[in-house]
């Protein structure tokens, strides 16, 4: 897994748009006509070592688990620690190749001989955590560490699946604010 960054530090204030219009018409060009504030701040959220490049073991399942369209396997724990946090909210956003009927699920990598079948992400209540979409937020300690735990299981896109191998990948984004 490749990781992302991004973090609310700078905002962006133009004063010119909320000054009334005769007021910026007198305005002569070449004196301030846009105002820019913010913070640098020293907080860099990242993962903790073991967990920037996890492999999720989702099983080895028979068909039969996966008959009919949305019969999923068990799901899969898994955790992404971070440090360094700011104080405040964390969460983490998913992507990857996603399913052409269903953008929420991953689908499988190429090298993949398993057909009819992707991968679930879930929060940790076990709700479905879509591609692209932020996961719960989670507060980060006063340390600035937090935990973050997810599911993953397979999951049915059409009645009897064929097996074969069954591999996905998918890059996270770390959300502060």
């Amino acid at each position: 897994m490749t990781k992302f960054y991004r973090a609310s530090c700078l905002a962006l204030t133009v004063l010119a748009a909320l000054v009334p219009y005769r007021a910026r018409a007198a305005s002569p060009l070449g004196e301030i006509n846009i105002e820019l504030r913010g913070n640098v701040v020293d907080y860099s959220c990242y993962v903790e070592t073991g967990d920037d490049n996890k492999t999720v073991q989702l099983g080895a399942w028979p068909t039969r688990q996966l008959r009919t369209t949305g019969s999923t396997t068990q799901s899969m724990p898994f955790t992404l620690k971070l440090k360094g946090c700011p104080p405040g909210s964390v969460s983490i956003t998913f992507s990857g190749k996603s399913v052409a009927d269903n953008p929420d699920l991953l689908a499988l990598n190429a090298t993949s001989g398993a057909t009819n079948i992707a991968v679930e992400l879930r929060n940790e209540d076990k709700t479905r955590l879509a591609l692209e979409s932020a996961s719960k937020d989670v507060t980060a300690d006063v340390n600035g560490n937090a935990a973050l735990t997810f599911f993953a299981n397979y999951i049915a896109l059409a009645d009897n699946p064929q097996p074969g191998r069954a591999d996905a990948e998918a890059t996270f984004m770390i959300n502060y604010y």
